[in-house]
């Protein structure tokens, strides 16, 4: 849970790390960024890839340092970081107050440990860095002084439901979940699935991985396990609800039965802006205003358990705790790239997942070395299931 600090107070505009520039959540903070010049200014860029992006990125925002993580290209400037060292680099910069941590998987836990460990602010879009060491990561931050933020629209909403309350003062939290392109699918058509059907997610436009994780509800099990170590937030008080139209983020149920919701349209720069000022509230002209008429009817649903089993697996991992939810998301991430790859089925996925969790799930956990070696054999098992 951050802390009381705000960086909006200095005179000076706010130096801003990005990482991940080039993929969508990254863009958006870009678009964020370019409305409030006075307040923040991006010095540093990194991508993993896409040197084309990056380059007009670069062309445009002119930042002092710039990282490419895997480089393929022979003629990637000299000047540029280079490899994923440059994630820490630019997360470490003396220029940098806030970073956004927009990387996808778990090449961004070293550098949202590096920039706590330097207390700055992390404006956290990187699930993967709280689901594979989520007490390390809270621990850094209350010990150096850094702050964590969240970024993913639902634990903002809870963030601001909260507004500094205890977390005595708390019943449950209820994180809404679009229910992705297979809401209204039967089990047998969902099993079917390609990568064509569960990439037509019906309400966020999102880079591929996380697009199969909705698609699949990964990623409400791991913001389940975002939720508590962030908020504190014991699991059997955390619960998920079907919601299409993505208008309501996320419930704060308090003990005296007041529910209280934060809504908006389906943009992730609100969320954006708000972990890069919060607590305060400034004018923005990017987010469309609300029209309830327009918007119209809400709608909520039971998740359907059996024919999304991620969902459980992964909170029942995150439950487990030591390893496991390390283990979970590792073969998770090598799972869905061998089904955009083509060379797994859709209900593949959650079979290789539950056979890792199961084989590596118990290893030990109780250190980051520990955590990284239970990452690379989940990774190691689930590429010798498919066979590569």
């Amino acid at each position: 849970m951050p802390g009381n600090a705000t960086v909006t107070s200095q005179r000076a505009p706010i130096g801003v790390a990005l990482l991940g520039a080039t993929g969508s959540v990254g863009s958006s903070a870009l678009r964020v960024l370019s409305r409030h010049p006075h307040r923040f200014v991006p010095v540093a860029l990194t991508a993993h890839s896409n040197l084309a992006a990056l380059q007009q990125q670069v062309s445009q925002f002119k930042p002092s340092f710039v990282g490419l993580v895997a480089p393929s290209a022979a003629d990637v400037p000299a000047d540029w970081g280079a490899g994923p060292g440059c994630l820490v680099e630019a997360a470490t910069r003396d220029d940098v107050a806030v970073v956004i941590n927009a990387v996808v998987g778990a090449a961004g836990l070293q550098a949202t440990l590096a920039a706590l460990r330097a207390g700055k602010r992390v404006a956290l879009a990187n699930k993967e860095t709280l689901v594979m060491a989520g007490d390390i990561v809270t621990e850094t931050a209350r010990r150096h002084g850094g702050e964590l933020v969240p970024v993913d629209s639902e634990h903002s909403a809870i963030l601001q439901c909260l507004a500094g309350r205890d977390p005595s003062d708390v019943r449950r939290l209820i994180i809404t979940a679009s229910g992705g392109p297979f809401r209204t699918w039967e089990s047998e058509r969902i099993a079917q699935a390609t990568v064509g059907d569960a990439l037509r997610h019906p309400t966020w436009q999102m880079g591929a991985k996380i697009t199969i994780d909705s698609a699949t509800l990964a990623n409400k099990a791991l913001e389940v396990i975002e939720a508590h170590h962030l908020f504190g937030i014991p699991y059997d008080r955390i619960d998920v609800v079907v919601h299409p139209q993505s208008i309501v983020h996320s419930f704060v149920e308090f003990v005296d039965g007041s529910v209280l919701a934060q809504m908006g349209v389906p943009s992730m720069e609100l969320p954006i802006l708000y972990a890069l000022t919060w607590p305060e509230r400034v004018p923005d002209t990017g987010v469309p205003t609300f029209d309830p008429v327009r918007l119209g009817s809400l709608t909520f649903e039971p998740v359907r358990h059996s024919d999304f089993p991620m969902l459980q697996l992964g909170i029942s991992a995150g439950r487990q705790g030591g390893a496991a939810p390390a283990v979970f998301n590792a073969a998770n991430e090598v799972a869905v790239a061998h089904f955009l790859d083509e060379r797994l089925p859709f209900a593949g996925i959650v079979d290789c997942v539950s056979a890792a969790v199961e084989a590596h799930g118990t290893m030990p956990g109780d250190s980051l070395d520990a955590l990284l070696a239970a990452d690379a054999a989940a990774r190691a098992y689930v590429h010798a299931r498919v066979g590569s």
